[in-house]
């Protein structure tokens, strides 16, 4: 390579490392979000026991015992980052940015050994150059430059760059992309080149070091042998005739032989360290709880994998948005161009969709990305190969002459398109800065509330964001917050519930946290004020419950219709509503129910004759206010399902929200907005405030309140679990306990609905309506956390509502 080429590439590569640099610049500072603070706890007692360190390389990561994962280098990186700058999330940041930007120089020299290859392969055996249209120098510098920069650009990096925990797939593709080059590098040299032995040594070692970082980088050496396949070293293995095709087997397999031995061995030692070979949140390699769910989540994932802007904060009616699906469709037909004028492209096409494939396997059971980005870490890998073909489509195949226009025109697409990468980038990037500020607010507020309250009193927080836009806050995160150094002093009884919690089981612990409230401390987080403000439950009325009816008249003084939603119209002792279609067809009714305790009103009952039940998979929706919530969202519902075969003239939907600790701890109800299928056509009736105990059965524990273990019962091999049951509704006649799988959770708490995870269900005597049940260890076949609940069927076998759950934790 030439001086001149070589400082050209120098210049293209730097340029390329900079601009990302300076894309990520919003978030380099001192913040903490989400998980971030589970590793705080481990990392402060890791720097004093270093057996904490060490046991992460012969046992489950952080000690886990509800997840199964083997990824021992990243708590040595978290390591060393915190003996560096301790307390100081920057530093963490930086560690974090400097493996994208490792990963985004090694592809760099991917994809320039990768074109490299392309034109050996269009030279003829004896080394002649090939005849007709051929690549120009885009693909030696326009290509891998383009390629780089996308991806460390590409704008659905930030949870994996900008949160710290999201590192583990940052370090995994480094390392993955770092053997990857290295390997490429050493093929080039030939079996008897110089330093090929120890290329392919440091190829190896960089794969070590990926497995160690996460389970993912077991598709590399797959991923070699693609490559081997697709691009043979000899001449006598280039074609399709048999001969050659069983020649390019073997040295695809010959040449791959070293890195499958090191994914044997690393499945022994993961046997060895975990227990198993699959590991992960549920240790199946094959359940799907709902496969319908499941397809239409992986086509929503991937819908965002393409566009990947946050719903929140970039509309996709921007400029942004439609400029960069404008950029998306080019890129297809710039490459359909050049497939038309060179068909032996579709080689490298071929390959980087094969590489794309293999990096989405590992994830395929837990792979979603929502319209906030959350999840987005997952695809991180996969966006290696994608950036690889979105920019391929600056390549220009030229014939005897030049073209400098379509080549000018490849150039300013490129641009255009790593520019709306960057300013898209910079947009979800604020998620994370929010975040950060959010986080350091509540960490602000948490430590002058604690100046003032002595000791470590029993505490429950609500209103702290779980994540706003995306971006994680307070998840896991609360343990964390209020521990030395981030406190001045080690807190243990601080809880925090969140608007939905599907382990913490509030529900079942409500009644123990009004009993106890003189003993129990209840804050909200004023997102406004960015404070804590106390919540009393003094005058909750909650010993007190009332049920309420509104038919007729007092019908009317309640309900009334929402502006631009379906048709309403009041008859005689009813409320006529018509849905429709499109965006606004869904009918809404405003619910003046208001200044009424939201602690005591815990399920809201609407009776009903359907006509036409339109869209049921719709069901029906219940948005509620209140002083914690004072707007109404989607988010802050509560739901019922619709099914085929219900009673249409005389439905009755209950709608829970008595486990929500959003809606409980709220204060004063606001209001509340129903919503109904689209095009539906009915009468509402009745609306109904119903209690606990005519809606849904009971199950309790000894010990079992918020001052105990706060609905955890503990099952071990020298202590069963007891179980207490209340049927209690008049028309049951039988009833069943449903208990998930391991580490797996209900979906909904209180619905009616049969769960798609349960494991195995305890069916109760016919005609007992009190009782107990022990559950012995055997009932719990693995370690880890388990969901319970009990449901009463009357004599044709419906099931009720379901009681509030409990959480089974079997310790040994």
């Amino acid at each position: 390579m030439s001086s001149h080429n070589k400082s050209l590439t120098a210049v293209l590569l730097i340029a390329s490392l900079v601009i990302t640099a300076l894309a990520y610049q919003s978030v380099v500072f001192d913040f903490f979000a989400g998980d971030d603070f589970v590793h705080l706890i481990w990392l402060k007692d890791a720097v004093v026991n270093h057996e904490l360190i060490w046991r992460n390389f012969h046992s489950s990561w952080l000690d886990g015992t509800t997840t199964k994962f083997y990824r021992p280098l990243i708590s040595v990186f978290m390591v060393a980052d915190y003996v560096l700058f301790n307390r100081d999330g920057t530093g963490f940041h930086i560690t974090n940015l400097l493996f994208h930007l490792t990963s985004t120089l090694a592809i760099f020299f991917i994809t320039r050994h990768l074109g490299k290859n392309f034109l050996r392969l269009r030279r003829s055996p004896d080394g002649a150059p090939p005849e007709g249209p051929s690549p120009d120098a885009s693909l030696h510098y326009a290509w891998p430059f383009f390629a780089s920069l996308f991806f460390g650009l590409y704008p659905l990096h930030p949870e994996a760059v900008s949160w710290i925990t999201g590192r583990v797939d940052a370090v995994v593709t480094a390392f993955i992309t770092l053997s990857f080059w290295l390997y490429l590098e050493a093929r080039s040299r030939g079996n008897s080149g110089n330093n090929t032995k120890l290329l392919l040594f440091l190829s190896i070692v960089s794969l070590a070091l990926g497995l160690l970082s996460k389970e993912m980088a077991i598709t590399l050496p797959a991923v070699f042998v693609l490559f081997e396949l697709v691009f043979p070293q000899r001449s006598s293995a280039r074609g399709v005739e048999a001969k050659a095709m069983l020649r390019r087997a073997l040295d695809a397999v010959l040449a791959s032989v070293p890195f499958f031995i090191l994914i044997a061995v690393y499945f022994c030692v993961r046997f060895l360290a975990l227990g198993t070979m699959v590991g992960g949140y549920d240790d199946s390699l094959f359940f799907i709880s709902d496969p319908k769910a499941f397809v239409y989540t992986w086509l929503a994932g991937l819908r965002m994998f393409f566009e990947p802007f946050n719903r929140e904060l970039v509309s996709v009616r921007s400029i942004w948005a439609k400029g960069w699906d404008a950029c998306l469709i080019l890129s297809i037909l710039f490459s359909f161009a050049n497939l038309v004028k060179l068909p032996a492209l579709m080689r490298l096409y071929f390959f980087l969709s094969g590489w794309l494939v293999l990096s989405l396997l590992p994830v395929y059971k837990v792979f979603a990305i929502s319209d906030d980005l959350q999840g987005s870490r997952l695809a991180y890998l996969a966006t290696v190969p994608l950036c690889l073909l979105l920019s391929l489509a600056v390549v220009t195949v030229r014939g005897k002459k030049a073209e400098p226009l379509m080549t000018g025109l490849k150039l300013a697409h490129s641009g255009t398109f790593a520019i709306l990468a960057f300013a898209i980038l910079g947009m979800n990037n604020f998620a994370w800065v929010n975040a950060g500020n959010t986080a350091n607010a509540i960490r602000e507020s948490l430590a002058k509330l604690y100046s003032q309250v002595p000791g470590d009193p029993q505490i429950l927080f609500v209103g702290l964001p779980d994540q706003e836009h995306g971006a994680y806050i307070c998840r896991n995160a609360l343990p964390g917050m209020t521990r030395a150094p981030q406190l001045s002093r080690d807190v243990l009884n601080a809880i925090m519930v969140d608007r939905f919690e599907p382990i913490f089981p509030f529900g079942y612990i409500k009644e123990s946290l009004y009993k106890d409230r003189d003993k129990v401390k209840i804050f909200r987080f004023d997102r406004e004020a960015k404070a804590l403000m106390p919540v009393s439950l003094d005058q909750s009325n909650y010993d007190s419950q009332t049920e309420s009816t509104y038919a007729g008249e007092e019908l009317k003084k309640i309900l009334s219709p929402a502006e631009n939603h379906g048709e309403v119209k009041y008859d005689m002792n009813s409320l006529s509503v018509e849905g429709g279609k499109g965006r606004w067809g869904r009918p809404e009714l405003k619910l003046a129910i208001a200044d009424r305790p939201c602690f005591a009103l815990e399920f809201v009952a609407v009776t009903m004759k359907v006509s036409d039940v339109g869209r049921l998979q719709d069901g029906v929706d219940l948005l509620y206010s209140n002083d914690l919530v004072p707007e109404f969202a989607l988010k802050s519902r509560t739901h019922a399902y619709l099914k085929d075969g219900q009673d249409w003239q005389n439905l009755r939907v209950v709608l829970p929200l008595r486990s929500l600790p959003e809606w409980s701890l709220g204060g004063k109800c606001h209001g509340f907005i129903l919503k109904l299928p689209h095009e539906m056509k009915a009468q509402i009736e009745k609306i109904e405030i119903l209690k606990a105990d005519s809606v849904c059965p009971s199950i309790s524990f000894e010990g079992g309140g918020y001052l105990g273990n706060k609905g955890y019962l503990h099952v071990t091999k020298e202590k069963p679990g007891i179980l207490q049951y209340d049927l209690k509704l008049p028309e049951a006649a039988g009833g069943a306990i449903e208990i998930t799988r391991a580490n797996l959770l209900f979906e909904e708490q209180n619905g009616s609905e049969p769960s798609k995870v349960t494991g195995q269900t305890i069916d109760l005597p016919s005609g007992e309506k009190t009782g107990k049940v022990v559950l012995d260890i055997s009932r719990f076949p693995s370690l880890g956390i388990y969901e319970l609940r009990l449901y009463a069927k009357d004599k044709q076998g419906r099931r009720s509502h379901n009681s509030d759950h409990i959480v089974i934790a079997r310790d040994n």
